[in-house]
């Protein structure tokens, strides 16, 4: 189990302290970096906006270019878990279906 580290940081103009395992304080850095670009794009092409609803809309463009993404053979990230979530809702109604009831 890694150590745990405090890394400071800055978005919107508020400072920040997250704990991360230390073998992943360069992934969660990443992410920062990740997420200060969505912000820098959304403050240059949009209206002014409070901090709050920049930060949601950030938030909500990574969620959407995540699901976007390809898996496997091209299928789309959402449509992955919309498959996996119907396969299992099929599973868990064939079994209701077969199961006798005990007495």
């Amino acid at each position: 189990m890694s150590d745990v580290v405090q890394v400071e940081i800055e978005l919107l103009g508020r400072h920040f302290t997250i704990g991360t395992p230390q073998d992943e304080q360069e992934t969660l850095l990443e992410a920062v970096r990740l997420l200060e670009g969505k912000i820098s794009t959304i403050q240059q092409h949009g209206k002014v906006m409070d901090a709050d609803k920049i930060a949601i809309m950030a938030a909500l463009n990574i969620a959407h270019d995540l699901l976007k993404t390809k898996v496997g053979e091209g299928l789309e990230m959402a449509a992955f878990q919309r498959k996996i979530r119907n396969m299992g809702e099929a599973a868990d109604q064939a079994l209701r279906q077969n199961q006798q009831p005990l007495f």
